[in-house]
């Protein structure tokens, strides 16, 4: 078995597809409990007796609506939780390459997102993820350490779980032959989207370069060129397996969400077509329901 990759959120939607990617490539993975990331002491002693080559932060509570309910625990998970990451880190390894993943929600309602775009945010979920951007971009201006902000949009493809979110929704409801429930407009949200096996193997590609001693940037955006609507994402579902949705629009306030990030990504990474990734997406469900 090749180097060990710690990983947080190993068991989420990226985590399992960068899982299957550093596997692929003969690299062993271990999910690091939340337990343990919890306590810098904790983490100390993980860190000194798994002595990984590389760590990978993606855990999170994905959940917006979650977030908002119960900001407290929005604000342990991604800012309490990484503080004491961060502190073993920079007491046992400070010379371990980290990839933190973030997201462009950090932003707020904001278009084309640059490096140097303010964090701009207002509900605990996006609130509380712009301050984990700080902190960690703080430690690694601070203490040196290796650090690496990868930035990323909504991602979509095989194995999403999560029923609540916008592309698994119309898939499975244009498979089971339901009705859709739209929150938003259906031209009032605009989404930019990335190939869940894209940013798996951007952040691979990143971590081998930390690895082996080629300059990694310190904070790069990866923005493809899928930004759709809601009724995009529908009639683009519904084109590829022929058949029509049943939609009930709800047009409630506070739903509509523009956030799109610039790619300013140092690898020239060439992202696959979204209606070949959606196509995908779509036949993976197809499966899972036979």
């Amino acid at each position: 078995m090749g180097a060990l990759i710690a990983m947080t959120g190993a068991g989420g939607f990226l985590g399992r597809h960068l899982t299957a990617a550093l596997g692929a490539r003969g690299f062993e993975v271990e999910n690091i409990p939340r337990e343990t990331r919890r306590s810098a002491e904790a983490m100390r002693a993980w860190l000194a007796s798994r002595r990984p080559a590389a760590l990978v932060h993606t855990a999170g509570i994905v959940d917006v609506r979650y977030c908002q309910a119960h900001p407290l625990e929005a604000f342990q998970a991604h800012v309490m939780d990484t503080a004491a990451m961060l502190e073993a880190i920079r007491h046992e390894r400070p010379e371990l390459p980290l990839a933190y993943i973030a997201t462009d929600k950090s932003f707020g309602e904001q278009q084309d997102c640059g490096l140097d775009t303010p964090y701009r945010p207002v509900y605990p979920y996006d609130a509380s993820k712009a301050c984990e951007d700080l902190l960690v971009e703080s430690y690694r201006a601070t203490y040196g350490l290796k650090l690496s902000l990868l930035r990323f949009p909504n991602f979509y493809g095989e194995g999403d779980v999560h029923a609540e979110r916008l592309i698994p929704s119309v898939c499975l409801a244009a498979l089971g032959g339901h009705e859709l429930t739209i929150r938003t407009r259906l031209d009032g949200s605009w989404r930019q989207y990335i190939y869940v096996k894209d940013a798996a193997d951007i952040v691979r590609r990143i971590l081998v370069d930390s690895l082996e001693g080629r300059p990694v940037a310190g904070r790069s955006h990866f923005g493809p060129p899928a930004v759709k609507s809601v009724g995009d994402v529908i009639a683009d579902v519904e084109a590829i397996l022929g058949t029509r949705i049943r939609v009930q629009v709800l047009n409630q306030p506070g739903e509509s969400s523009t956030i799109t990030l610039k790619d300013e990504n140092a690898l020239g990474y060439r992202y696959t077509d979204w209606l070949t990734g959606l196509a995908a997406t779509v036949e993976s469900y197809r499966g899972a329901s036979a």
